[in-house]
């Protein structure tokens, strides 16, 4: 499916971090789905329509990680919106939803850290 705007952006890991925004990520063009999530929201809101940041388990995520989506209010109902187009439509579990990334951070650290190892599986219940 064509999603306009959307096939303008190129999923680039490392290309951002806790200080890019949406603007910064719309004018380069790239982004991760933080990224993704945090452009579509900034015009879904522009449009007047309630929108907030959402992360989420996914199946069709590659590789399989939190991912990043939008929550749009529409018709009298939060609605998942994967801008990244990789989440099979129906399949995304919210793990917590807020008004940007900063509201939904999976770690916060002070000072070094670094990941050990990360395991994330995602499978299609029967």
């Amino acid at each position: 499916m064509p999603r306009g705007w959307l096939n303008q952006l190129r999923g680039v890991p490392g290309s951002s971090d806790a200080n890019t925004t949406a603007i910064d990520s719309f004018v380069r063009r790239e982004g991760v789905c933080r990224d993704y999530a945090h452009v579509m929201i900034a015009l879904v809101r522009a449009s007047g329509i309630p929108a907030r940041m959402a992360s989420v388990y996914a199946l069709g995520v590659k590789p399989q990680d939190f991912h990043a989506v939008a929550d749009v209010y529409l018709d009298g109902a939060w609605h998942l919106i994967d801008p990244t187009g990789m989440a099979v439509d129906g399949s995304m579990a919210r793990i917590g939803v807020g008004r940007d990334a900063a509201d939904i951070a999976f770690m916060t650290s002070f000072g070094d850290a670094m990941m050990n190892r990360l395991s994330v599986s995602v499978d299609e219940a029967a």
